[in-house]
């Protein structure tokens, strides 16, 4: 018999009473990412709305780590747990399924909730500019060229972070990351609450000096269409 739990606390369910939400995801990135010492590089898929509305990927990792914290049946292959992650850009809401078996477990987090708010106080004045640069330079990555920017707040201006970003796809960047740096600024008690200016494209590397954070290795062009109603149907 397949159940499902809700969490009432944290979570309320995106929909109820036979609503069906559909979601447009257009390009799916396989990005590498390497440990902090570079002994090991771990892989994640992230599929992007062209509008920057949506985010989705199907992390196993995570849904494994889930599978060993919510069921404790010795008996289950945990391996074979399954989930994806929808997070709305806008609302600043992660919606997940996760299945294992005969088990499914659908909720939604409100970011807001979950991010910590910092331990240290800011003056009321005091605020925080995020910068966003074009270098003008380029940089080959899956044989394509991509357009550097450099990030760096306006106190620690030696403080960057560059990302190279694909212009032939369409992703609108500026409303992926502008709930998210508002929810941060808000976090950390800074004033100023807007998200710096973001460059249009897919991203498709971001690093510090010479040192990769995340590097794209495979992109697929081609549309998924997720209808959410207590699960996840995905179509091609």
């Amino acid at each position: 018999m397949r159940y499902v739990i809700t969490f009432s606390f944290f979570f309320a369910l995106l929909v109820s009473n036979g609503q069906e939400k559909e979601i447009d995801i257009h390009y799916v990135v396989d990005y590498s990412i390497p440990s902090e010492r570079n002994t090991t590089v771990d892989t994640i898929s992230i599929g992007f709305n062209k509008d920057g509305k949506y985010l989705w990927t199907n992390y196993n990792k995570l849904a494994l780590s889930l599978a060993k914290s919510l069921i404790k049946d010795k008996q289950k292959d945990y391996e074979s747990a399954t989930g994806h992650i929808i997070y709305d850009t806008e609302q600043g809401v992660i919606t997940l399924l996760f299945e294992l078996g005969n088990n499914s477990i659908f909720f939604n987090l409100d970011l807001d909730s979950f991010l910590p708010s910092s331990e240290f106080s800011t003056d009321d004045d005091e605020s925080l500019d995020l910068i966003t640069e074009d270098t003008g330079e380029t940089i080959r990555v899956l044989d394509k060229d991509a357009q550097v920017y450099l990030m760096f707040p306006s106190n620690s201006p030696n403080d960057i972070v560059s990302m190279a970003v694909n212009t032939d796809y369409q992703v609108n960047n500026a409303v992926i990351f502008k709930r998210f740096f508002e929810m941060a600024f808000q976090k950390t008690g800074f004033k100023d609450q807007f998200a710096p200016d973001m460059p249009n494209g897919l991203i498709m590397k971001i690093f510090e000096n010479d040192k990769s954070m995340i590097e794209a290795i495979k992109v697929v062009d081609k549309k998924k269409t997720i209808k959410i109603n207590y699960s996840f149907k995905i179509t091609e």
